[in-house]
């Protein structure tokens, strides 16, 4: 859970959250998981927003998951500040990004 709560900040999360002016919460009772969506049929508006929300979390995870292998901050970034916390990301990205193209 998030030490800080940004005003004016969406935090996508899933459908175990509420929604809130904060938090946009995937549909309960909706499809959701990505391999719930291999099969071809028409998505209702619902659908579709829980497709789009797995789709950008599985995305997110990956990444996240291949940043915090390698940078061991990224396990303790929640009590510093919000702007402190994007800037930490960024450049972890920056140097992760660095490594593999010197590789």
């Amino acid at each position: 859970l998030f030490v800080m709560i940004i005003i004016d900040k969406y935090y996508l999360c899933d459908a175990a959250y509420t929604n809130t002016r904060e938090f946009m919460a995937a549909y309960r009772n909706i499809r959701y998981w990505l391999e719930n969506f291999c099969r071809m049929r028409t998505m209702t508006k619902e659908e579709k927003f829980n497709h789009a929300c797995a789709k950008f979390r599985n995305v997110i995870e990956c990444a996240y998951g291949v940043l915090k292998a390698r940078f061991s901050i990224l396990d303790k970034i929640t009590p510093y500040p919000f702007c402190v916390q994007k800037d930490v990301v960024i450049v972890c990205f920056l140097v992760n990004n660095f490594i593999r193209k010197e590789k």
